[in-house]
């Protein structure tokens, strides 16, 4: 039982990491660094994320004017973690930047505690488009 909730809780770090390309330093303590406090960060930063994906939901458009892109996050080399497309026109800007404050100030935590690295590639920022009647990024 208890190998099971540590699997279980090493598959959902990996998940919330991978889309930042992020490796710790050392792995040896890594599963008792995630009891306590920083078990909880990571819950918070999950539940932050998922509100900004609600917040932005409605990504419906008439016109490439009303899209924005949020830069989500941060890496530990320094810039965001990932590019979110969303409508101007549906979306509340002001709690989605204090939401997405909130996250990344939770990640960098996060990332100091565990000493996370990335690749330190810089993302360049993608284009809003609305395609289709829907905000999107311009690939």
């Amino acid at each position: 039982m208890k190998n099971a909730k540590i699997s279980l809780l090493m598959f959902g770090f990996s998940l919330l990491v991978s889309g930042c390309t992020t490796i710790p330093k050392q792995t040896d303590g890594l599963v008792n660094q995630l009891d306590g406090p920083l078990a909880q960060l990571q819950v918070d930063t999950k539940q932050l994320h998922q509100r900004m994906q609600r917040l932005t939901e409605d990504k419906s458009c008439r016109e490439t004017a009303e899209c924005k892109v949020l830069a989500v996050g941060n890496r530990p080399c320094g810039g965001p973690e990932q590019y979110l497309p969303y409508s101007a026109v549906n979306t509340d800007e002001k709690l989605l930047a204090i939401t997405n404050d909130r996250y990344t100030k939770l990640k960098q935590q996060q990332q100091q505690r565990l000493g996370m690295r990335s690749t330190c590639q810089m993302l360049p920022t993608p284009l809003p488009q609305c395609k289709l009647r829907q905000c999107s990024l311009v690939e």
